[in-house]
């Protein structure tokens, strides 16, 4: 009862203070919050009957919303396949689940009996899975059809010294064209003014052709990151980018740790003037691996994770607990439109979410960090932009 009592405190409490870290005027809130409305639609989808749900990660093909979770056994160290379930666009259907990488089963990629972190990416008709494999120093991309059909891989991507370079929690985005993987640098653990998005850029072939160390103009780029390619002429920019998100500290920091978002053009040079901080809590916030932005709308949805309690701040060593997740819809200019809790309340992990339209959906797993939850759920959330 307890730790219920504390999720709904801190829910209450993030709500109350929605608009913490938004700088816009009263009148310019009032403005956002009468030009959009967010609404839920039906019920909240559980994706799986049993077992331990982890990583789930959602991609929109024309009228087709396809969502992809693992399943652990006991220990979450192996045995983790990936199975699919496919919705129309309003979340009907999903009662046929197939799993798509059985990683025990012999075939052109060898799982070695697990897959660890993964992203997908959906180019026309093909699907590319970025991933850690079990025992590999660096990551591996595998590209299917849309039906999750082998194609071609694994290419391995990334440095192969992991003490400098880690790989879990990366982003990965694509411009049409090219592949973008981005993974965590840190070259000196102890001093964050190192630390760095170690981004490679493939093309078509699979074949890399560029990379570089980017660092935001401020605060210090940490784990738990994403990367989302924007056109030109959209979101209010004049060029092409590629956005960035990552917490603003490392776990134990003094200050709070909260949200920041920077970005760098297709020839992977930092975009002068393109870093902030765009959500700071009363707590810590974690985990923004999955964002996206609306087109017809025009507004940035960011996904992340609270702690659920004050706890030891700024002890590396305490135990976080991390609870409930929210997201998060900006406009444009970077003014808060909503903020909306997820799984009523309770806690949540690793959110995605993918817009087009007037639609987001918005995927989650319930398995904690330290991989204590016995029967975690993967679930899919609908929201809908209506303009006012």
């Amino acid at each position: 009862m307890k730790r219920f009592l504390v999720s709904l405190m801190v829910l209450g409490l993030v709500v109350g203070l929605m608009g913490c870290g938004d700088s816009s005027t009263p009148e310019e809130k009032a403005e956002v919050e009468a030009h959009w409305i967010i609404e839920r639609t039906g019920e909240i989808r559980t994706l799986n009957d049993s077992g331990r749900a982890l990583f789930t990660n959602v991609l929109i093909k024309d009228n087709e919303v396809i969502v992809t979770y693992q399943l652990a056994e006991e220990s979450l160290t192996e045995g983790k396949n990936l199975y699919r379930q496919t919705f129309d666009r309003d979340l009907h259907g999903g009662n046929d689940e197939k799993i798509i990488i059985n990683v025990d089963k012999e075939g052109p990629v060898d799982w070695n009996g697990d897959l660890g972190d993964h992203k997908l990416v959906l180019v026309d008709d093909s699907i590319y899975l970025l991933a850690i494999l079990k025992g590999e120093g660096q990551a591996a991309i595998v590209k299917y059809d849309d039906s999750f059909n082998y194609r071609t891989g694994p290419i391995m991507i990334g440095s192969s010294d992991e003490t400098k370079e880690r790989h879990e929690d990366m982003g990965f985005t694509s411009d049409g064209e090219n592949l973008y993987a981005q993974f965590f640098s840190q070259p000196d653990h102890d001093d964050p003014s190192t630390w760095g998005a170690a981004v490679y850029r493939l093309n078509e072939a699979l074949e890399e052709t560029g990379s570089s160390i980017i660092k935001p103009e401020s605060g210090s780029f940490v784990t738990g990151t994403s990367v989302v390619f924007v056109p030109t002429d959209q979101m209010g920019f004049e060029e092409e980018r590629l956005q960035s998100f990552s917490t603003n500290r490392d776990y134990g920091s003094a200050e709070r740790v909260g949200i920041q978002t920077f970005a760098y053009d297709l020839g992977l040079n930092i975009i002068n003037g393109s870093t902030r901080v765009i959500i700071e809590r009363e707590l810590d916030t974690y985990f923004p691996v999955g964002p996206s932005w609306n087109e017809t709308h025009q507004l940035w949805i960011v996904g992340y994770t609270m702690e659920i309690a004050e706890g030891e701040h700024g002890d590396p060593k305490r135990s976080q607990e991390i609870g409930p997740s929210f997201v998060t819809i900006f406009d444009k200019d970077w003014r808060e439109v909503d903020t909306l809790p997820l799984n009523n309340g309770d806690p949540a992990f690793r959110v995605m979410t993918q817009t087009v339209d007037g639609d987001i959906y918005v995927v989650y797993d319930e398995m904690d960090r330290k991989g204590s939850v016995s029967n975690s759920r993967a679930r899919i959330e609908h929201l809908r932009i209506l303009s006012s």
